[in-house]
């Protein structure tokens, strides 16, 4: 039996794993199993991809199977990362036409979790740029499925958090780009009327995301800091610069876990003063893709500042008509009664991919809290009021919601 976590490090549960190699040695596995759950790389943040009886880690099959240079279709094994894809198929000048905030997650558990980027508001979730899926299913058969082939379970796969069955492989559509770089411009919001108002002022741009000071008060409440971009072409990067930079390597690593106690109002009050008044004064620059997409994959092991008890993530998605006035009262009850988040992440969705997909249309806000009771109750308490508001949840983030709450 092994102990695993999500990226949360909580909860902890005991799980017996199973690390196939090939499919034949999968199917072998699920033949003798009644209850399991797949597993990619382990960063949904939650409880999502264990379960108790048996967990299978799909990480070991991760071969590129076919590509095609002039489409960008590439068909590969369930447990390649996105990493290992930007690694090979960047310098050939394509990239993912939808990435999360994370560069080591698998094939199969971004399609799981039909997961979301920067960019939801104009192309959409992963799923969108999926050509077809095969998947192990209930009968241990596998079966291949697309929009236009037993497209019900194509459907309920993605976005079903391994519901379905087992991803085995998959065809996935990249994106053509000329350069590795990131025109960003940032904007900066002085409360929460402006932070909402700018998505809608940029909603023609490619990527945007707003970090939001969550504790600021009086005119200052629900400020943020807009990050614009797009893809750089060519001829706009400086001839002396590489045009497709390789991924950064770690700057920093947590060799232990933090002690929780440094993780309090105080200090995340004074990280996010110093967080706005360093971002305020940019403008306009030049981002490579690793620091742009993935900022917090170059501090190792980095979910070890919350401390040993671990961490939670609460990420939802307000109807638009009423995201002014349920973030209000989100971030008034996190200022009142938690003990506060840094990482408070906003982003505007476009239409969603129905069934049991994630994103719909409107705005999501993303923050990690501490595990501790006192922000576990915080928790439970934004769950009701989002219920209460026809939002939704993310399920690959969630590690506290109980069944009555996911019911409503």
């Amino acid at each position: 039996m092994n102990e695993l976590s999500g990226w949360g490090r909580y909860p902890k549960i005991k799980t017996k794993e199973l690390i196939p190699q090939s499919e034949s040695e999968l199917l072998e596995i699920l033949r003798h199993s009644e209850s399991y759950i797949p597993r990619g790389n382990g960063r949904s943040y939650g409880d999502s991809a264990i379960n108790k009886n048996l967990t299978i880690t799909m990480t070991h099959m991760n071969r590129f199977l076919q590509w095609n240079q002039e489409s960008g279709e590439l068909v590969a094994e369930s447990g390649v990362l996105i990493a290992d894809i930007i690694d090979t198929f960047l310098p050939r000048g394509w990239f993912p036409s939808v990435t999360p905030g994370t560069k080591f997650v698998t094939l199969g558990g971004a399609i799981a979790c039909d997961v979301h980027g920067k960019n939801h508001h104009k192309d959409g979730s992963f799923g969108n740029f999926v050509n077809w899926i095969e998947i192990c299913d209930s009968k241990n058969e596998v079966v291949k499925c697309s929009p236009y082939e037993n497209s019900e379970l194509f459907n309920w796969t993605i976005g079903g958090m391994g519901l379905t069955g087992v991803i085995i492989r998959c065809s996935i559509q990249l994106k053509k780009v000329e350069s590795g770089w990131i025109k960003q411009q940032t904007v900066v919001n002085n409360n929460l009327k402006e932070t909402l108002q700018s998505f809608y002022e940029y909603k023609e741009t490619t990527y945007s995301v707003a970090w939001i000071d969550c504790l600021a008060k009086g005119k200052s409440f629900g400020r943020s800091i807009l990050m614009l971009g797009e893809h750089a072409k060519k001829n706009e990067i400086d001839a002396k610069t590489a045009i497709y930079p390789k991924r950064k390597s770690k700057k920093i690593t947590f060799p232990i876990d933090a002690p929780s106690f440094l993780l309090n109002n105080f200090t995340v009050l004074l990280f996010n003063k110093l967080y706005f008044n360093l971002n305020k004064s940019k403008k306009s620059s030049y981002v490579n893709w690793d620091n742009y997409f993935y900022p917090l994959d170059s501090i190792g092991d980095w979910n070890r500042m919350y401390g040993k008890n671990g961490f939670f993530q609460f990420q939802c998605v307000l109807p638009r008509e009423v995201s002014e006035q349920g973030y209000a009262q989100i971030l008034s009850i996190i200022q009142n009664k938690s003990s506060g988040t840094f990482l408070a992440v906003l982003k505007d969705f476009g239409s969603g991919n129905g069934y049991l997909s994630f994103p719909k249309e409107g705005l999501t806000l993303a923050l990690d809290f501490k595990a501790s009771q006192k922000n576990i109750e915080v928790g439970k308490e934004l769950i009701d009021i989002v219920n209460s508001l026809g939002g939704n949840f993310y399920l690959a983030k969630d590690a506290i919601m109980n069944s009555s709450q996911f019911n409503n």
